[in-house]
């Protein structure tokens, strides 16, 4: 199956539709603690790192990987917890990776957001591909994540998780899909111009289970991939990358 440009000009369409209906930031004041742990929801599990990657092994070929990724938090619900916000549609950020084949199926991805005004973090993954059919084009593979976010200096986010993940690859097509267990750990800052409703920094913890399904376009050295991910609610990224 050839499929020519048409995944690059997909990624373009969904990369300019993103930034042309992101929304701004911004985090609600007077939040209880109930209202914590829905925007916790949002912005922790919303943060998490996606795979986003060709799923062959970068360890067989002992290679390295870069990308960009264009990724999307759906967060009207932030707008009407505490004192309320103007805060709508989706929030978009973008991330820089780097992966690295430790192994004959063992790889290492770390990512890094940029300060963009409202949010800027840090993550990585470990994903070891552990089992591959000889009749069939599947492999089964495990990765362990985790990552941090600030928004706005007013919200600090960590997330982990484990997934266990089945991959099906058909020529330069393949999509990836599974879970598993996902913990996020968020601080609302307190004070004068804080967002608790009690004046102190807070701390909750919320533990739940992810779903992924991505699909992943590759073209010799380059890739394209999409992912959609739900938690509380889904959401959705977009990574063109080079493998060399």
């Amino acid at each position: 199956m050839k499929f020519g440009r048409a995944p690059f000009f997909l990624f373009l369409s969904f990369f300019s539709f993103g930034l042309a209906h992101a929304a701004s930031l911004t985090i609600p004041q007077n939040m209880t603690f109930s209202d914590q742990k829905i925007a916790l929801e949002i912005l922790g599990y919303g943060s998490q790192v996606r795979m986003l990657s060709s799923p062959v092994p970068l360890g067989g070929y002992q290679g390295f990987e870069f990308g960009l990724s264009s990724e999307y938090i759906p967060v009207e619900d932030l707008g009407n917890l505490g004192n309320k916000s103007n805060t709508k549609g989706e929030f978009n950020y973008l991330s820089l990776s780097f992966g690295k084949g430790i192994g004959s199926n063992i790889d290492t991805f770390v990512q890094f957001t940029p300060q963009s005004g409202a949010a800027f973090g840090y993550g990585g993954h470990v994903r070891w591909g552990f089992f591959e059919l000889s009749n069939f084009p599947a492999l089964l593979s495990a990765t362990l994540h985790g990552s941090g976010m600030n928004y706005v200096n007013l919200v600090n986010t960590r997330t982990v998780g484990t997934d266990l993940l089945v991959t099906v690859a058909v020529d330069e097509a393949s999509l990836y899909f599974g879970g598993g267990p996902i913990k996020t750990i968020g601080t609302f800052q307190g004070g004068t111009n804080g967002v608790t409703a009690d004046g102190n920094t807070d701390e909750t913890e919320l533990n739940s289970m992810h779903t992924v399904f991505g699909l992943s376009f590759n073209f010799q050295k380059l890739f394209v991939a999409f992912e959609i991910d739900r938690v509380a609610q889904s959401t959705y990224a977009g990574r063109v990358g080079y493998r060399f």
